[in-house]
């Protein structure tokens, strides 16, 4: 057995006995917590998490105990996301919750559900910007939103309430800065896209990053690459008259100008 099942076979015996607990809201939480935190004496952070995590949607948002302890969990996840050198203007790492619940072994995510229903153990749609930590957390829960809404943290937070939101965001990072941070400019739109693509965002929202894309492309004079990105929105977006000017532009700084006369 592996350090992971194992690990998840002891919490998940220590969560099945939480379900016979009636010893009142105040002793339910106490044990739930410390079911998270032989999580973390193990160093199985994400389990630890994940546990509190399911106590939160069980017990919601009264307790100041399980708060705090979701708070200093969540802190502790996002921080093994951290990157030494990410620079202060490029864009944040990501942490998909979808990603992290999948790993949660069979036998531990059944007592979660059993513990805090489906919602639970499966990521929801909101987000978080660590901005201290340089994290990006998505698939949060609206009860999850609500805690890091409405409880004081020492931790500086931008809430999104959905991908598009974020990959929004994110755009208009891109869009503040000036022509000579081109590289910055591209991380933060292949940032946007990349999560756009893993939380599966609509045909327009990812039609928005591509034509981003495109422009920036054309501003590095990488026209071979405008002319696929603007392509790739015309496949999606056929009436798009944005991508086919700058796919037309693209054409003709390389000399295709029948094509480009054709594209629009």
């Amino acid at each position: 057995m592996s350090d992971l099942q194992s690990h998840a076979a002891a919490l998940a015996d220590g969560v099945a006995a939480l379900h016979g607990n009636n010893q009142g809201e105040s002793v339910a939480v106490d044990a739930c917590c410390g079911v998270a935190d032989e999580g973390f004496r193990r160093g199985a952070h994400e389990l630890a998490f994940a546990v509190i995590r399911a106590s939160l949607h069980k017990h919601g948002l009264e307790n100041d105990k399980l708060c705090r302890r979701y708070f200093f969990l969540l802190d502790t996840v996002v921080k093994a996301r951290m990157s030494a050198k990410k620079k202060p203007e490029g864009p944040p790492k990501m942490l998909y919750l979808r990603e992290m619940l999948g790993r949660v072994p069979e036998v531990l995510s059944g007592q979660l559900a059993l513990l805090g229903g489906v919602d639970g153990v499966k990521a929801g749609e909101c987000g978080v910007l660590m901005k201290e930590r340089g994290v990006m957390v998505i698939g949060l829960s609206l009860l999850e939103w609500r805690l890091l809404l409405e409880k004081p943290s020492k931790m500086e937070m931008h809430l999104s309430s959905g991908v598009e939101e974020a990959v929004v965001r994110g755009l208009s990072q891109s869009e503040g800065m000036s022509d000579a941070q081109a590289e910055i400019k591209l991380s933060w739109n292949a940032w946007a896209l990349k999560m756009c693509e893993a939380e599966e965002g609509t045909p327009q929202l990812r039609g928005k990053c591509l034509l981003q894309r495109t422009v920036l492309l054309l501003a590095q004079n990488s026209f071979q690459k405008a002319i696929e990105s603007s392509g790739e929105v015309m496949r999606i977006q056929p009436a798009n008259k944005h991508a086919a000017a700058l796919n037309a532009t693209a054409l003709h700084k390389i000399g295709r100008k029948k094509e480009a006369a054709s594209a629009v």
